[in-house]
């Protein structure tokens, strides 16, 4: 069936998944050594967790890389820092890094968060709460939620519908080092709207996010998203890593 018109590109998509979970956008900047704090990370895990008690300063390095069909290929890696606390908000800077030399490739850029869920702003309109965290967590806990996101050439809205689960306590290892965490899935699907050989229709497929939060660390240390076509096939997958943190004074 030929499609009159592709309405929201594999980039665009890319581009708004990044944006809601936090991640470097595509086409931006990697490179931090090792973590410096890794060993803590290692502290027993006390049940429930509480949301993270943040300090100007803090900050995470990441390291993100896509795959599928619709990846751009390469890594990007970022350094986001806290700038600003205000009760349940919190400014963060987020800088791209060059791979190479660990230097900022671009400008500073303010992100602004909500701690009590993680709900990091995306980076395009969009509207809903990404409710990435719920806190306290602990082991079967669940909740839903959905937002939009508009994008591509068009300002196209694709929405997103989750059921998120605490399931259990996992060990992770990350170039930061290893950390005790816990893992939190969210399964969903998108939907957006498309033309079919110039008739109006609805296109949809599945997403799974999964978080490996790190209360030592005060967020997750590893990331996976994992976007499927109507026809299961993997259009996007998107695996982000910490790579070096630091605690505020």
């Amino acid at each position: 069936m030929r499609r009159a018109a592709a309405v929201f590109s594999a980039g665009a998509l890319a581009a708004a998944l990044a944006g809601c979970a936090g991640l470097p956008l595509p086409g931006t900047g990697p490179g931090a050594g090792p973590g410096a704090a890794g060993a803590a990370g290692t502290a027993p895990m006390a049940l429930p967790v509480a949301k993270p008690a943040l300090r100007v300063g803090d900050r995470w390095v990441y390291a993100g890389r896509e795959t599928g069909e619709g990846a751009a290929g390469g890594s990007t890696v970022l350094a986001r820092t806290v700038t600003r606390l205000a009760g349940d908000r919190v400014e963060l800077a987020q800088v791209p890094l060059d791979p190479a030399t660990h230097r900022p490739t671009g400008p500073a850029r303010t992100r602004n968060a909500k701690l009590s869920v993680w709900h990091l702003d995306p980076a395009a309109r969009s509207s809903g709460e990404i409710r990435a965290l719920v806190f306290p967590l602990a082991p079967g806990k669940v909740w839903q939620y959905e937002y939009w996101i508009a994008g591509g050439a068009r300002d196209v809205v694709t929405t997103y519908r989750y059921r998120a689960r605490v399931e259990a306590p996992e060990t992770v290892r990350t170039p930061a080092g290893r950390f005790e965490t816990l893992r939190v899935v969210h399964e969903g699907e998108w939907s957006r709207p498309v033309l079919e050989d110039g008739q109006p229709s609805v296109r949809t497929g599945t997403v799974t996010t999964t978080y490996w939060y790190a209360p030592a660390v005060g967020s997750w240390v590893r990331l996976e998203v994992d976007l499927r076509r109507p026809d299961g096939r993997r259009e996007l997958g998107v695996v982000q890593e910490l790579v070096e943190y630091r605690r505020g004074d």
